[in-house]
């Protein structure tokens, strides 16, 4: 054992990015849980409906996005988790490590908004995607 390296881990700051990581997890496995259950119940009552679109559509709609939302919000919480490992492995200051920390920090934070208004509009732009789509097969001339 090198004495000399036996100082470059701070693992006290490793708390905070485990309860990170694992609050991610549990977020990620509730969402996915609970589009399965939404799924799984939609699918159960598929023989007591009057119509084919009825619910089903709209629950497997309102899933998604929420799938998506979360996955976004994950997706901001990535610069965090970097900086945890940055912090556990004592990253010096004069690294390139903290200018590519705060590039991403600059680039995901204000993004957080961008990628909620894509999961919002997603669903209009599949509406008018497929009435376009139906359009061009009524009227293959255009």
């Amino acid at each position: 054992c090198n004495e000399e390296n036996l100082g470059i881990y701070d693992y006290t700051a490793s708390i905070g990015g485990c309860l990170l990581f694992l609050s991610c997890i549990i977020i990620l496995y509730a969402c996915v849980r609970l589009f399965l259950v939404a799924r799984q119940s939609d699918e159960r009552m598929l023989a007591y409906r009057s119509s084919e679109r009825s619910n089903y559509a709209t629950s497997n709609t309102v899933a998604v996005s929420g799938l998506l939302y979360s996955g976004g919000n994950l997706l901001i919480v990535l610069p965090t988790i970097i900086l945890i490992i940055g912090v556990v492995a004592n990253v010096d200051g004069a690294s390139f490590f903290w200018a590519i920390f705060f590039l991403q920090l600059a680039i995901f934070q204000p993004l957080q908004g961008f990628v909620n208004a894509l999961v919002y509009f997603r669903p209009k732009y599949l509406e008018y995607k497929e009435a376009k789509n139906a359009n061009l097969a009524a009227n293959p001339t255009l």
